[in-house]
């Protein structure tokens, strides 16, 4: 008989999209001692087929079938299969990473765990993200073996993908899948196998992959009541459990967690039913809750839901869903008498004594730099909840009964209003200007912890300045100023603190080997792990990084693989008109855009140690994207993190658009990016990025973009293109198809009166999806003759722009390009509040109001528009469009003198 150490339960319905990325994943494994056992639970497509296919092919995969009855059942009779020494779950369309089990079973075997929990990845077609409960589980300082019943963060954890269970132990205790669950079921079974788990190991290691599908047709998906009915039926077996295992005492985490759960849903769900059915959901909340044993509520909302249902107040309960559930609702909390409330007094006051609320502090410290005795900071802070008006806020350090404050001052940050409320409270207050501070002056020796006070509207809190990111963390480090030592200390990993001593000789030498054996520690890691590249760019760097910073080299690039923008231009301008220059383009050499840049040389290949080399000791970098996520490499941003005192270049950004579609401060501001000098094309867009990005005027420069030293017009008179930007809330093939932003563009490409329109003037249009749409949607239907559907790849934007007469487009910044030419702009705008309420926080330019050509919301309108005006162009649009376009003669030779200078 074969020995198998993991079986590996696979359940399957329906997902012949994905069993094969699940099947292979197990194939793959770098533990070979695996066995798979596949049940099908009554599938009706061709998985059915797939995995016959797999079975006859591979010895280790074994096929079962059975009516539909569940994934309870469909796992229980997997089980009934498995022979292996440990048994893992999974669901066809997720899959586990290469060596997941081969980590998860080495670590069991070697503490002979009954049960073993890894990490999960979840992801979707567009991104993939770690599940932020999981942080808990896996936090710094907490043992390796734990138990459930004092580890209360393993209730955070329901899913089997992600764990190993012994098999002896299962059969020990005749642990099974409740078949009448269809919610909740790997709950109830994790549950019970780590309450009964003599030994539970718990270890970050990336083991199950799991899928996240916009439209699943699951009961969890589904908006109906037997979703609520499945809680209730869950809620009793967790309370049955307990009550067997004699442990009702230690249900209050669990029940903490599902409450949570249910409520919610609640919110999830129910805000599409009708009165009725909410009246259901009210009536099962009760019977959820008459099987609990603590009801403490985590937040008002909740608080609320479990009064009105336990006193059935179905009227508030369906008002309550409401308003929690409408967009539009007021939601800055209420001061009353110096108690703060919940924004859901004003709807709910008789609820008084359920809304008071705790107050509770955000801020964030995103500059901290030490140099010598001088402590720069900078960030923001406010009251969760309440507007910023009037905020103040000060610097506070305390050591034992001394006090020492230094007031802030406030400076203007638009983009914690987008970021923390969607712009429905006001903290445009809530940033503070950059101050710095001699600590030797204003400190005196001792321990000295580190808060921020904020006071608004009579109600005052002070908390700690906690310092999450490492690379911000270490630019502050230990420092000795004539016989003072200067350290810097986070308590609980976070919290910072300063340390002021007067030293000896002695302890001077003591404290610089201290900081050369953290270095080295640092340095050593990575040639441990293997990670040549990085130890060699930090052992280059230390004998020769000012040797190398002499030559003043510039580093320049876009994305990693693309040459076309305002970098490529200005490259190529310094190339031909300064040569002497030492300017570098960074690129993929397996990039298609490689070879149309490689004549003018001076390229470095994109992640090679050169351009680690590179990063680490040129005098500037040029982009005209974000720099950190289109120039860094992995090694240089492991550098930094340790290392922050090295970035000694200037940051440069050139821009690839015109600001003014949108605010993007959220992303770009000083704080963040700490650009040197930052490229505008008008004193309107000056005003804008000064006003709310946190730049001095001076570091903002009035240039106008590199690329448009290159357009000009080569159209003909005849030529549209109608070029729309992306909508983002659109995840997939589906929900794209179904999307009124795709509807409303075919039915335009496809209207016999456009066709007709295009054939009596003599016009041709060329459609450029963008790409998103190329990726989801693969080929494009023919529309006319006269259409041709370009894609991404058969000529550069810049190109289309110039060849064309007339530009379509909806929100695209492209729209300011086409303008530059003086050529006629339409702005088919069929979804204005939608595309500013989801996809952009709008811009300084009135959208409505304000552009520089004609706006339209009915396709009616824009086919009449094309009719009786062609080609011609307003003159008074193109008045307007100088409001935020300044031509120069060579905006590349500007931007290059204001680069020098």
């Amino acid at each position: 008989m074969v020995f198998y150490k993991v079986s590996v339960v696979v359940i399957n319905y329906n997902k012949e999209a994905y069993i094969e990325q699940c099947l292979e994943s197990l194939l793959q494994q770098s533990l070979k001692e695996i066995e798979v056992i596949v049940v099908d639970d009554g599938s009706t497509d061709k998985s059915v087929a797939m995995i016959q296919r797999y079975a006859t092919t591979y010895k280790n995969i074994r096929f079962t079938r059975q009516s539909n009855a569940g994934p309870g059942a469909a796992r229980n009779k997997g089980l009934s299969f498995a022979v292996g020494e440990y048994v893992a779950f999974l669901d066809a369309d997720d899959y586990v990473e290469r060596t997941g089990y081969e980590q998860l079973y080495h670590i069991a075997k070697e503490k002979d765990a009954d049960t073993v929990i890894g990490n999960i990845t979840c992801f979707s077609e567009e991104t993939e993200w770690k599940l932020s409960y999981m942080k808990k589980v896996f936090q710094k300082g907490r043992p390796l073996i734990r138990h459930i019943r004092t580890h209360h963060e393993l209730h955070l954890t329901p899913s089997v993908g992600n764990k190993l269970f012994k098999h002896a132990f299962l059969l020990r205790h005749q642990l099974e899948f409740d078949p009448t669950l269809h919610i909740g079921e790997d709950l109830l079974f994790t549950q019970n196998s780590l309450q009964q788990s003599n030994y539970t190991v718990v270890k970050d290691i990336d083991v199950l992959r799991y899928r996240v599908l916009q439209h699943e047709e699951s009961l969890s998906k589904k908006h109906d009541l037997a979703f609520f009915k499945q809680l209730v039926l869950l809620q009793h077996k967790i309370h049955e459990l307990y009550e067997e295992l004699d442990r009702k005492e230690e249900l209050q985490p669990i029940e903490a967690r599902q409450l949570k759960f249910f409520t919610d849903s609640i919110m999830l769900k129910a805000t599409s039913f009708t009165a009725e059915e909410q009246y259901d959901v009210c009536r099962y909340m009760q019977q959820f809750l008459d099987t609990m044993t603590h009801t403490t509520a985590q937040g008002s909302r909740d608080a609320l839901f479990i009064h009105m249902a336990t006193y059935n107040n179905f009227a508030d309960f369906t008002k309550l869903i409401a308003i929690v559930s409408d967009e539009q609702t007021n939601r800055e909390h209420v001061v009353v008498d110096g108690t703060l409330y919940s924004y859901l007094y004003r709807y709910f006051p008789a609820y008084k004594a359920l809304l008071s609320v705790q107050i509770e502090q955000k801020a964030r410290i995103e500059v901290l730099q030490g140099r010598g005795a001088t402590l720069t900071i900078g960030g923001y802070a406010y009251i969760d909840s309440i507007a910023t008006t009037n905020i103040q806020k000060e610097l506070v350090f305390k050591q034992n009964n001394t006090t020492k404050i230094i007031s802030l001052t406030n400076t203007l940050r638009t983009d914690i209003t987008y970021l923390f409320s969607k712009n429905t409270i006001s903290y445009d207050e809530a940033g503070f200007e950059t101050v710095k501070i001699d600590l030797l002056d204003t400190l005196g020796e001792g321990t000295w912890e580190v808060s921020i006070r904020t006071t608004l509207q009579g109600v005052m809190i002070e908390e700690p300045i906690h310092v999450l990111l490492a690379q911000v963390r270490n630019g502050v480090k230990t420092t000795v100023i004539g016989n003072k030592e200067i350290t810097p200390r986070y308590k609980d990993g976070t919290k910072l603190t300063f340390m002021i001593r007067t030293i000896n000789l002695r302890q001077k030498l003591t404290s610089k080997f201290r900081q050369v054996r953290r270095n080295m520690r640092y340095d050593v890691s990575f040639l441990k792990r293997r990670d040549y590249h990085t130890f060699f760019a930090i052992i280059v760097y230390k004998l020769f990084g000012k040797l190398l910073r002499r030559r003043n080299t510039w580093l320049i690039g876009e994305r990693p693989d693309t040459a076309q923008d305002n970098s490529y231009h200005l490259f190529k301008y310094i190339r031909l008109q300064h040569p002497e220059k030492r300017v570098y383009y960074v690129i993929d050499k397996n990039s298609e855009d490689y070879w149309n840049i490689k004549w003018l040389r001076n390229i470095i290949s994109y992640g090679g140690f050169s351009h680690t080399m590179h990063l680490l000791t040129c005098a500037k970098t040029i982009n005209s994207y974000s720099e950190t996520a289109n120039m860094y490499t992995k090694s240089y941003k492991n550098i930094m993190k340790f290392y922050p005192e090295w970035q000694q270049n200037e940051k440069i950004f050139i821009q690839h658009g015109v600001i003014g579609v949108s605010r993007v401060n959220h992303v770009l501001h000083k704080n963040r990016m700490n650009y040197a000098k930052f490229v505008v094309s008008s004193e309107f867009e000056k005003e804008h990025i000064v006003k709310e990005f946190g730049y001095d005027e001076d570091e903002v420069i009035l240039t106008g973009l590199a690329r448009w030293d290159a357009l000009d017009d080569t159209s003909k008179g005849n030529e549209i293109l109608l070029m729309p930007t992306w909508r983002s809330w659109i995840k997939s093939r589906e929900q794209l198809e179904n999307s009124t932003y795709y509807k409303t563009y075919m039915n335009f490409l496809q209207s016999k009166e456009l066709h007709n329109l295009l054939e009596e003037k003599d016009l041709t249009l060329s459609f450029f999806p963008h790409y998103q749409t190329q990726r989801l949607l693969g080929e494009l239907p023919f529309f006319h003759e006269r259409i041709t559907v370009l894609r991404q790849g058969d000529e550069t934007v810049q190109h289309l722009l110039k060849r064309h007469r007339i530009l379509i487009t909806d929100y695209s910044t492209v729209s300011f390009d086409f303008a530059y030419m003086d050529k006629p702009i339409v702005f088919y705008q069929f979804d204005y509040d939608e595309f500013y309420s989801k996809h952009y926080n709008e811009g300084p330019i009135d959208h409505k109001r304000e552009l520089f050509g004609e706006r339209f919301e009915h396709m009616q309108e824009l086919l009449i528009y094309i009719r009786r005006n062609g080609g011609t162009v307003d003159r008074q649009q193109i008045e307007q469009a100088r409001k935020y376009i300044t031509k120069f003669d060579s905006h590349c030779h500007r931007i290059l003198k204001e680069i020098i200078n």
